[in-house]
């Protein structure tokens, strides 16, 4: 139970750090690729999709706040949300940035997890071929 706890803080601390690189990329759909190696990381569903979950919006959490002290960039989102649903609502953007980057950062972990499981349960099923031994 230990190493599983230590493996999931390790996992959200890279996924935190790879994130965190990824915003440097303009392709904000890469973000699933932390999930997915947080999934792969842990063992268990939970883990990896937890860790995937904190990992991704902790980090976009973070990027927003800096964006938002520094750059004022909930100017731009307040009036991004007055042009759709009204005056004021900028909140609500930030509020679903924060949202698509929880749920990308959980669906990554779920892929990653899965993808481990499927590997695993074929190299349980399949010996490697240097461990026969051939008789002659």
């Amino acid at each position: 139970m230990e190493i599983e706890r230590r493996t999931f803080f390790i996992s959200v601390v890279v996924v935190l750090c790879l994130t965190m690189l990824l915003t440097l990329v303009p392709v904000w759909q890469l973000v699933i690729i932390p999930g997915i190696i947080a999934g792969m990381l842990n063992k268990s569903l939970k883990y990896g999709v937890l860790s995937g979950f904190i990992g991704v919006t902790l980090s976009w959490g973070i990027y927003v706040l800096v964006g938002v002290v520094t750059r004022n960039a909930y100017i731009i989102l307040d009036q991004f949300g007055a042009l759709i649903f009204g005056e004021g609502f900028g909140w609500l953007i930030l509020t679903l940035i924060i949202l698509l980057a929880a749920i990308f950062g959980a669906m990554g972990g779920g892929i990653g997890n899965g993808f481990m499981t499927l590997i695993n349960a074929y190299l349980e099923n399949h010996p490697f071929r240097d461990s026969k031994t051939k008789s002659e």
